[in-house]
């Protein structure tokens, strides 16, 4: 491997060689050397998935025919022994890194970060990402889609912006900075601000993503012809919400009328037909608390049928902007010359728990939706008015074979899909490949195929030490022995550590004590699908891999453990943007503010008020939201009256409204009273007075929405939250002056 010219990035200003005489005629120039990639480096275009589990994809034996993605795995390389993390946060923040995600901070996502050296979600600047590495080596680097690594308290207009896509080394971002959004209506960031959705009809994001990564691969190669480029790739999908055009979800309905039990057995069957798990390999039993299929009455069967296959038809509808983006790069005569890796950040989900959903807000407030509930909206199911998950049963099948879910230590978690395309540097295509890899050694393949060495500095910090292992190796041969020797798991209490072909294994059940939990022991290099538990066979060697666990938590930053998920997003004691004030004061015409950038509402009692100029009756809009289509309160003019609309997760609305404004200038607003958990009453106000009685409304418990979603001045940036009273942004026709917002005793 050729080492990089500069083992401290970035280099140093060149000195100037030429020389200065009185005027040009006698003088000499020495222009400042441009930078060049090392002979042979190819462009790098890595795909991430979220929440596809190994039993998916077609060409892992799974349902879902993504034929764009098949056509890779034929051209290229199929890995069956490749792990990530888990969840999706600490496996993006792995990638990017090439360390171990709680030796970055990333124990878990940025929403329930923690106060931790591994778990603060401060991603260090001695962990200089890929990206950052690659651009002062000569690439051009660009990030199009899921972000999810910048702690949620800097996801704001007000940055700091160095741990956003651009201070972390990309030179251009498009996408979204939380977990997740809503596919027809997402919360676009551009570089550092904050976009409208394009008004398109047909909108989507997938569809919208493979658009922006043309764009910028084309406006990139027909400039700076000869300079390769780093393409991050993160698609939103299949995280949910599954979002889709209702053609593509046709495209599989009535595949699985014969439900997830028989699917595991149909999925498994096929792996062993195309090799990609041994001989003899054998299904686990059923998930903790999965129902047989057989015991569903058919009410459940249907609407759990149209809820897998409108996952499928998600992926599937990625897989063919994913197909877009190839065969422009095809078009452009690069395809031969580009490393292509596409992975999953976990396994399938198991968040949509026993029926699935219709609302993912309603998991986030422990409110779940039942089955004839749902079914009502059968035929709306992926459309603009649902935002669905799936049961966990068919996370369970989409792992298959392995156990268990996303968020697990055991391998239904954190054993994912990788195809590895590069026609000018493979040459087995087609070919399977064993060997035991990891996340984190994704980052020095990359650095080894584009001829650079791991820096000892970056910005005047000093790096420290890369925790992957390249795994180029693998390019050529599947005889290889695996290099790697061991590797950690930890996610939200449960453990694991994988040595030599064992591993030691522990499920844990929040709440409960650690010194409790069971551990299991597999050999897995013989016992594929983690069936045989040789715990007791073997008790010294199991001992002796949990030793090696704690020693490996110690290294790694990954105590305390932390077996907390809602309660460690609702922490009081988090570094919050905004000082403490009498009165915060918001302005139309700027990005939305996010909820955790913002004072805590929600059960909390507070005023808003608003300073508008009515120049007729006529004029009316939005004034200011906090939430979306899912869940929060609208406060707006409509028929020359002001209304206060609270959205309790599309259970209930309630609806207070106003008297007739009056022309001209006024003050507006609304006044609530929390009364306990998930209750409270409202009245208006009008140039301070109260309007009526208060009125009781019913709150979220927990959450409103999306945290990015936020706080929104003079019209709606996503789906509104009052949508049975006006659709779009809904622009407030009038003078919009500013909104206060007053908290109360």
């Amino acid at each position: 491997m050729t080492a990089s010219r500069e083992d401290i990035l970035p280099p140093n200003d060149p000195v100037f060689g030429g020389v200065i005489g009185t005027s040009y005629k006698d003088s000499k120039p020495d222009w400042p050397p441009v930078q060049r990639p090392a002979k042979g480096a190819p462009n790098i275009l890595v795909i991430l998935l979220d929440d596809l589990g190994f039993g998916q994809l077609s060409c892992y034996g799974g349902p879902i025919e993504a034929p764009h993605m098949a056509k890779l795995a034929a051209g290229g390389l199929q890995y069956n022994n490749f792990h990530t993390t888990s969840l999706c946060s600490p496996s993006r923040a792995a990638l990017l890194t090439g360390r171990n995600h709680h030796s970055v901070g990333f124990a878990a996502i940025t929403e329930i970060a923690s106060g931790y050296p591994g778990s603060n979600a401060y991603l260090p600047k001695s962990a200089a990402t890929i990206a950052e590495v690659l651009k002062h080596n000569g690439y051009a680097t660009m990030c199009v889609g899921k972000w999810h690594l910048t702690p949620t308290t800097q996801s704001t207009p007000a940055g700091p912006f160095d741990r956003w896509p651009l201070g972390l080394g990309f030179e251009r971002f498009y996408g979204f900075m939380p977990g997740e959004t809503d596919q027809w209506h997402p919360m676009l960031t551009c570089d550092n601000h904050r976009i409208p959705v394009p008004d398109k009809p047909d909108y989507h994001l997938s569809v919208d993503l493979a658009d922006q990564a043309i764009r910028m691969i084309r406006e990139q190669q027909q400039v700076a012809t000869g300079r390769p480029f780093f393409m991050y790739l993160p698609f939103a999908a299949p995280h949910a919400p599954f979002q889709v055009p209702p053609e593509w979800i046709a495209k599989y309905h009535g595949q699985f009328d014969h439900g997830w039990d028989a699917q595991r057995d149909i999925t498994l069957a096929k792996q062993i037909a195309l090799g990609i798990v041994p001989k003899g390999t054998q299904l686990p039993p059923r998930n903790p608390a999965i129902a047989e299929w057989a015991s569903l009455d058919d009410d459940a069967k249907r609407l759990y049928a149209r809820l897998q296959e409108t996952f499928c038809g998600f992926v599937d509808h990625c897989d063919a902007q994913i197909g877009r983006v190839l065969d422009a790069l095809a078009q452009m005569d690069l395809m031969d010359d580009t490393l292509i890796l596409l992975l999953s950040d976990n396994g399938a989900s198991q968040e949509g728990q026993a029926h699935g959903t219709l609302n993912t807000e309603r998991f986030r407030n422990l409110m779940p939706m039942g089955v004839q509930e749902m079914l009502p909206h059968l035929d709306k199911i992926g459309g603009h008015d649902t935002d669905p998950h799936y049961p966990a049963g068919w996370g369970m099948a989409g792992n298959t074979p392995f156990k268990r879910w996303k968020r697990d230590t055991h391998r239904g978690g954190n054993t994912d899909p990788l195809i590895v395309h590069w026609p000018r540097g493979i040459a087995d295509k087609g070919a399977l490949r064993s060997q035991y890899h990891h996340i984190t050694d994704l980052y020095p393949t990359l650095l080894e195929v584009a001829q650079v060495n791991a820096p000892s500095a970056v910005n005047g910090i000093a790096q420290m030490p890369l925790e992957g292992i390249s795994l180029r190796y693998t390019f050529d041969s599947n005889k290889v022995p695996t290099v790697k020797r061991v590797q950690y798991y930890e996610m939200l209490g449960s453990r694991a550590l994988w040595c030599d072909g064992w591993m030691a294994v522990t499920w844990h059940e929040p709440g409960t004590d650690w010194a409790q939990d069971t551990w299991e022991l597999y050999h897995q290099d013989q016992d594929f699908a983690q069936c045989n538990n040789l715990a007791e066979q073997h008790p010294d060697k199991l001992q002796s891999l949990i030793a090696d666990w704690w020693e490996q938590a110690k290294l790694h930053n990954v105590l305390p453990l932390d077996d907390r998920l809602f309660l460690r997003a609702l922490d009081p004691n988090k570094p919050v943007t905004a000082l403490p004030q009498a009165i915060y004061t918001y302005w139309p015409d700027t990005s939305p503010v996010p909820m955790t950038a913002m004072p805590a509402l929600l059960n909390r009692s507070h005023r808003v008020t608003a300073m508008i100029d009515m120049p007729s009756p006529d004029a009316q809009g939005l004034l200011v939201a906090l939430g979306g289509s899912l869940g929060g309160w609208a406060f707006f003019v409509k028929n020359g009256r002001a209304h206060y609309v609270h959205n309790c997760l599309r259970i209930k609305h309630f609806k207070v409204s106003s008297l007739p404004l009056p022309m001209g200038p006024c003050q507006v607003g609304f006044e609530l009273r929390s009364t306990g958990k998930g209750l409270a009453q409202v009245h208006l106000l009008l140039n301070g007075v109260a309007q009526g009685e208060p009125q009781p409304i019913e709150t979220a418990p927990m959450a409103y929405s999306a945290v990015q979603e936020g706080l929104q001045i003079g019209k709606h940036w996503g789906p509104a939250v009052a949508y049975q009273d006006y659709a779009g942004s809904f622009d407030f026709t009038g003078t919009l002056d500013r909104v206060t917002l007053e908290l109360l005793a």
